[in-house]
């Protein structure tokens, strides 16, 4: 009713003075709908009417950095969409922020991902194809009634009207040389030999000598060149024959290819390789005068080894500031991409928390006044190690007396024979080291003199002696006949050898 309409409810008056405003405005198109658009907008107080971007020329005309001096013209061209309000929500959810305009209609169907779920996929060019129904047969129907046997009779003559077709057609030359049911008629009298067809073949020759013609004189030189000029046929190892007129040099067996370069510096040829600006000979490159404006395209699109691109804008560049940074700074968040790279936070914030490695609540923590570790050593050097014979296979535990990394890797020189090098340092009494000198079948091996310059290697007196001292008197002696012997100072090789 009308007194519904002029009442002044929350949205009657203004939508009323919209709506009359609206088809008052000339500028307004019919149907273009923007009246009602501008109408909605009043009614609803602009929530509706949110808008995230702007384009760079309305940004630009906003900050004042150019002269508008034709405000009544608009400008030509599109610019480009930018933010209004830049942010971090915006810029991680752009499909809500900034959408993209949905594919056309018309288009859908050429895009590799058109269908939807449940659709079968096909070639763009059967969608929406209009098909015949599915009773739709191609083709003219025929009479009813007509076989295929009856068709094929149609034209069947027999008797007197098949002789008469056979006398009319007698006339035509296809006729004649090609009846029906023989073969081809040429008109020849052929006469049969009692030999056959054909001449003879004479003497009978053998395959393999008209394949392999062993019995046939090779061609000449001459032949085989001008053979050889006409086809490439070349004889198996044979080189090509540039026919070169060599200089006198290239004869001798040393003779190479290339300029010489005699004693070259060493670190000179990767320098002149390096040095554009000289020649091959190392003199300054000739001054060649161009044209100014080849040279600057030359320098503007071909960039220098460690220079920069040339923007293409100018000499100089671009007319710009400075401190001037491209993109759009941020007009709600305080934080920067060099902030969230390097860390805000503050230094209590960034110390680990109370709990960490260790328990705060109250009866529940392990303190004590002792200064013993607590728990079971990983090695076992608190409790007396079984002997090594008698250790079992499966006890895994450590007594701290197994062997490094180093001996595994570098074993005792008797390890194989389980003889350790602790027992050469063991000391013996005489009768027990004879016994074991004795057992090793050494020649010429003077024990008792051994002995005697033994003893005394140990300040202690006693008469008891290793196998590694012994060892080391022994040797001392070899180096010193083997030393006696190269200087010429010794008795010689024959009382060497006597001595031995």
């Amino acid at each position: 009713s009308s007194d519904k309409i002029g009442s002044p409810g929350p949205f009657g008056g203004c939508l009323l003075t919209s709506m009359a405003f609206s088809q008052s405005a000339p500028q307004d198109r019919p149907g273009s709908g923007s009246s009602l658009k501008q109408a909605g907008a009043a009614a609803l107080g602009g929530s509706g009417s949110q808008v995230f971007t702007t384009t760079l020329y309305e940004q630009m005309k906003a900050k004042g950095l150019f002269k508008n001096h034709f405000p009544n013209i608009p400008p030509a061209g599109k610019s480009i969409n930018v933010p209004l309000n830049d942010s971090a929500q915006q810029d991680l959810t752009p499909e809500i922020s900034f959408p993209l305009p949905a594919t056309p209609v018309n288009e859908r169907k050429f895009r590799r991902i058109s269908h939807g779920p449940g659709e079968i996929c096909v070639h763009h060019g059967l969608k929406d194809q209009l098909l015949p129904a599915e009773d739709f047969r191609y083709g003219i129907r025929g009479q009813k009634g007509a076989s295929t046997e009856d068709t094929m009779k149609a034209g069947l003559l027999l008797g007197v009207a098949a002789y008469q077709n056979e006398v009319a057609e007698s006339v035509y030359e296809s006729s004649k040389k090609e009846p029906l049911g023989k073969p081809w008629s040429r008109g020849h009298s052929l006469k049969m030999l009692p030999e056959g067809f054909g001449n003879p073949s004479g003497t009978p020759q053998d395959g393999k000598e008209v394949i392999y013609a062993i019995h046939q004189k090779p061609d000449t030189e001459d032949n085989r060149l001008l053979y050889k000029y006409t086809h490439n046929n070349f004889n198996p190892g044979e080189r090509i024959e540039r026919k070169y007129r060599w200089p006198a040099e290239t004869e001798d067996s040393r003779f190479r290819f290339g300029h010489g370069l005699g004693q070259p510096q060493e670190g000179a040829g990767a320098r002149l390789a390096l040095n554009w600006e000289v020649e091959d000979d190392g003199s300054v490159r000739k001054t060649r005068l161009v044209q100014k404006n080849a040279e600057d395209f030359r320098n503007v699109h071909h960039t220098k080894v460690y220079h920069k691109s040339h923007p293409m804008q100018g000499a100089n560049g671009p007319p710009l500031d400075p401190d001037f940074r491209h993109g759009v700074k941020s007009g709600i968040s305080d934080y920067t991409a060099k902030s969230c790279i390097q860390g805000y936070y503050s230094l209590e914030e960034q110390l680990p928390d109370q709990d960490l490695g260790r328990c705060l609540k109250p009866g529940r923590r392990n303190v004590t006044v002792a200064t013993r570790a607590f728990g079971v050593p990983s090695v076992r050097t608190d409790i007396p190690a079984p002997p090594p014979d008698k250790r079992s296979i499966a006890d895994n535990c450590s007594y701290g007396d197994e062997c490094s990394a180093a001996a595994l890797l570098n074993p005792q020189r008797f390890d194989d024979r389980g003889v350790p090098d602790r027992d050469f340092l063991i000391r013996r009494p005489k009768d027990e080291l004879r016994a074991l000198v004795e057992s090793c079948d050494v020649e010429g091996v003077d024990f008792d003199a051994l002995w005697n310059e033994s003893v005394p290697l140990f300040d202690d007196g006693l008469p008891l002696v290793s196998l590694d001292a012994m060892l080391f008197v022994h040797t001392k002696k070899l180096e010193d006949r083997v030393a006696a012997l190269h200087t010429g100072t010794g008795p010689g090789l024959a009382a060497y050898k006597g001595a031995l």
